[in-house]
């Protein structure tokens, strides 16, 4: 299951500069774990299919998602097409090894890796998901000018998103280490699922977290565009 790489991918590559509707938000929760986790129990426990077929089918779903995001965009997204490639490598190597535990755990790989990066980019006072909070705060005009002018000018503001980044890189490396916990601890029909917790954990965790210094961004931002 793709689902934190998928999340992370947006995250940390752009979004948008119009905020979404949490519908659009909810989507890819429900492509990348709703239909993969049906999908597995229903191959294994319906159609009595072996655990790594079914484990591997499942897996195709978020796969076949991410082709069709970047055909759609017309341009490729790096990062998705890494855990794309990822994924299909291991399929291979699963079948070769007999590990369905290993099909489950490589998911944490992308993740981890992402989470160092965007950690060493804010340490280095480069946070790479500023346009992930942008939308949010900055939505109009005014807000967005305001935003820009801070970001080139004020210390204090860009000091403030490198925090908010780095509680997000910590975030995506806690989340692989407590992904890689249940793979290996519980019994793999639970781990199936239950791998998804850490997932939920880890977006509630960073978005009350990461409060504590975007809504100083927030009124910065709203006090530069002449706002409340």
């Amino acid at each position: 299951m793709t689902t934190t790489q998928q999340i992370a991918a947006q995250q940390t590559i752009g979004s948008n500069d119009k905020a979404q509707s949490p519908l659009s938000r909810l989507l890819p929760l429900i492509l990348d774990i709703g239909l993969p986790l049906g999908s597995y129990y229903l191959l294994k426990n319906a159609f009595g299919v072996d655990t790594i077929t079914a484990l591997i089918v499942s897996g195709l779903v978020p796969a076949a998602r991410t082709i069709w995001t970047t055909v759609r965009a017309g341009k490729p997204d790096q990062f998705a097409l890494a855990i794309l490639v990822l994924t299909v490598v291991s399929i291979p190597i699963t079948l070769l090894t007999g590990s369905p535990t290993f099909m489950l755990a490589k998911d944490g790989l992308g993740t981890g890796v992402l989470g160092i990066y965007v950690s060493v980019m804010a340490l280095r006072n480069q946070p790479v998901m500023t346009k992930a909070f942008k939308p949010f705060i900055a939505d109009t005009t005014a807000k967005i000018r305001a935003w820009d002018d801070l970001a080139a000018n004020s210390a204090e503001f860009r000091g403030l998103l490198t925090r908010a980044n780095l509680v997000w890189g910590i975030g995506f490396v806690l989340e692989v280490a407590l992904r890689l916990l249940i793979v290996f601890t519980l019994p793999f029909d639970t781990a199936v699922w239950a791998t998804n917790l850490p997932l939920f954990a880890m977006i509630i965790g960073c978005s009350v977290v990461q409060r504590r210094w975007l809504v100083p961004v927030a009124r910065m931002v709203n006090a530069a565009a002449g706002e409340k």
